[in-house]
């Protein structure tokens, strides 16, 4: 019986620390978003960012893509940018902030795809920043991106 428990707490203790664990960062200074997974980069994507994409996102309006680590945490399936996933900016922080400068974060970042008749641009739309603050990729990456990344995964924006 001692032997078979042993063997029980063994198992789970092994599949738990088999999960998998996959991560995103973005280094905005090399237009560049890399997929972790247990340290291993298994995918690197040129992508857009915000318009203005120097420093780090402030308010609302800014064209800037935020800087600093978030959650995905939702997958929008069906949009005007094809699918996206949603990022958690704005945290608890940087509201604060935002708040005693009166000013508003901003909302609505994401990691999405093109406009289905924009498609065609492919790998041309990564030759200028066009987003409002968002990491814009193709939708044939998009797709792989979801493939990939687990709601609920860590993305690092780095400058």
């Amino acid at each position: 019986m001692k032997i078979f428990i042993t063997l029980i707490i063994l198992t789970f203790s092994f599949s738990l620390s088999s999960k998998e664990t996959t991560s995103i960062f973005v280094k905005k200074s090399e237009r560049k978003l890399i997929v972790n997974q247990n340290g291993v980069i298994i995918l690197e994507l040129t992508i857009s960012l915000g318009f203005s994409p120097g420093g780090n996102k402030s308010e609302e309006g800014d064209g800037k893509t935020p800087e600093g680590e978030y959650k995905l945490d939702y997958l929008i399936d069906d949009w005007a940018y094809y699918k996206a996933f949603h990022i958690s900016y704005p945290r608890v922080d940087q509201i604060r902030k935002a708040k005693e400068k009166g000013i508003s974060p901003g909302s609505g970042i994401l990691i999405h795809g093109m406009k289905p008749k924009w498609n065609w641009v492919g790998q041309l739309h990564t030759f200028w920043d066009w987003t409002n603050g968002c990491i814009a990729v193709t939708n044939e990456e998009m797709d792989k991106l979801i493939e990939l990344v687990p709601v609920g995964s860590k993305i690092i924006i780095e400058p």
